[in-house]
């Protein structure tokens, strides 16, 4: 009797795979929006440091120095989220790569698993095709 096939087997794991690769690129574009987020702030805080420095210098009414000493803490702290959900894409990102190497590891397995039976079942079928061409030359020579 021929063994079971992993056809099916086969396919879940190659749908697995290929949710584990969906994944793994949605959460690098969120890690790419979250990277271009973090420059954007960090852009931001650069030319407010620079805008307040250069006003400092030409002199600076009290109004606009009371909406700097504001202003800068709050990007400060909006760069530092930034920075936070970056490292948090990132880690999702790596955890989807790991779990994506991890599928197309079990699909190879299962893959060099049914080739395996196959060639076992192909070994099987031919020794049972050399054994009835044995027995069938057997009984011509007996005529």
């Amino acid at each position: 009797m021929k063994p079971f096939t992993l056809d099916t087997v086969l396919k879940h794991r190659k749908t697995l795979e290929e949710q584990a690769i969906y994944r793994l690129v949605k959460a690098r574009k969120e890690e790419a929006e979250a990277q271009r987020q973090l420059q954007e702030d960090e852009s931001i805080l650069a030319t407010l440091i620079e805008t307040f420095t250069s006003e400092q210098c030409l002199g600076i009414e009290v109004v606009r120095l009371a909406w700097f000493e504001q202003r800068i803490p709050l990007i400060e702290q909006l760069v530092a989220a930034s920075q936070l959900l970056l490292k948090k894409k990132k880690e999702g990102s790596n955890r989807a790569q790991e779990q994506l190497i991890g599928k197309s590891k079990d699909r190879k397995i299962m893959e060099t698993l049914q080739q395996k039976q196959d060639e076992s079942w192909q070994q099987y079928l031919n020794k049972k095709e050399t054994a009835t061409l044995d027995e069938i030359a057997v009984i011509f020579h007996n005529r």
